[in-house]
């Protein structure tokens, strides 16, 4: 078990948005949680069932995709030095 098969789309925040990256050619896309439940059949997905649906947006491409949550936690610089 892992956290894409213990999480289900309709758990997450609607703000929260999904990196797709494609496996085959690299290109990378971001999904917000809201668009991706306006789909019928992934209304009641899980994160894994999520990625095996989903596929590259490039038409020529049409690979598999991985799926990433995004965290947008504002990371500071440390601050700090030798005594």
């Amino acid at each position: 078990m892992n956290w894409k098969t213990d999480l289900k789309l309709a758990d997450l925040d609607a703000a929260t948005r999904l990196e797709v990256t494609c496996k085959r050619c690299g290109l990378c896309r971001y999904e917000p949680q809201a668009a991706l439940l306006r789909q019928p059949e992934l209304a009641q997905a899980y994160l894994d069932e999520v990625e095996r649906s989903l596929r590259c947006s490039n038409r020529f491409c049409r690979g598999m995709v991985r799926v990433a949550l995004i965290h947008d936690d504002k990371t500071e610089g440390f601050v700090g030095g030798m005594a």
